[in-house]
């Protein structure tokens, strides 16, 4: 407090709705339609896949609402790596407020933060996806459930292709608290869509305790696709 703009550091005026400056809500970045229909990258025609979906066999669907580039990207990396978890609540009211429809349409939506292995936590001291999911709750009234967990410790992924993330994810991640697993539609909360193995080996994770899981995912941004 006094609230400032997510992108620039500017001072946001009291009543604005959103946490952006009037000089970078138009910079905001936003995909435009048509839309992949699983990963939600932007196409160049209606039901078209977008390169990554047509080369892979996505077991998972979901929207990354802004485009991971420019100002949003250097905004992320502060949240991310620089500790400012308090963007979490500014995401939150971003994300609710472009894409709350999409995320309240599924039958009984709970949300399901991405894991971080205990050693990255320890190192950075708090899990973005986590803060994020949170913030989410408080803004949509969905609940969170924390029961997934990173059992391995994988190499950092962004200089990874895209098989080379799936290979390195596999087995990754497992489920810790199985009793509080609610009934319905999970979404999976992360910072950065960039293949999609990290969700889907997410996805893997809980529909080998429960088969029948819904599971879709929802990161505040979607990264340019991956060789």
């Amino acid at each position: 407090y006094p609230p400032r703009c997510l992108l620039c550091g500017q001072l946001v005026g009291l009543d604005s709705r959103l946490p952006l400056c009037k000089r970078c809500r138009p910079q905001i970045y936003l995909p435009q339609e048509p839309r992949c229909p699983v990963c939600s990258r932007p196409v160049s025609a209606e039901g078209e896949y977008c390169k990554s979906c047509r080369r892979y066999d996505c077991a998972i669907c979901g929207h990354g609402t802004f485009l991971y580039q420019d100002g949003m990207r250097e905004s992320v990396e502060q949240f991310k790596y620089e500790g400012m978890k308090e963007y979490a609540k500014g995401y939150a009211a971003l994300m609710a407020h472009f894409e709350g429809e999409w995320a309240e349409r599924w039958e009984n939506p709970f949300l399901v933060p991405v894991p971080i292995h205990k050693r990255r936590y320890q190192e950075r001291g708090y899990n973005q996806a986590a803060e994020l999911a949170k913030a989410l709750s408080v803004r949509m009234g969905l609940p969170v459930w924390e029961g997934l967990a990173r059992t391995r410790n994988t190499a950092p992924l962004q200089q990874m292709s895209a098989a080379q993330r799936r290979r390195s994810l596999e087995g990754a991640f497992g489920i810790l608290d199985e009793r509080s697993w609610p009934r319905g539609t999970a979404i999976l909360i992360d910072d950065i869509y960039t293949s999609g193995s990290t969700v889907e080996a997410c996805a893997r994770a809980m529909r080998q305790r429960r088969p029948e899981q819904m599971v879709v995912f929802w990161t505040l941004t979607i990264r340019a696709e991956l060789t």
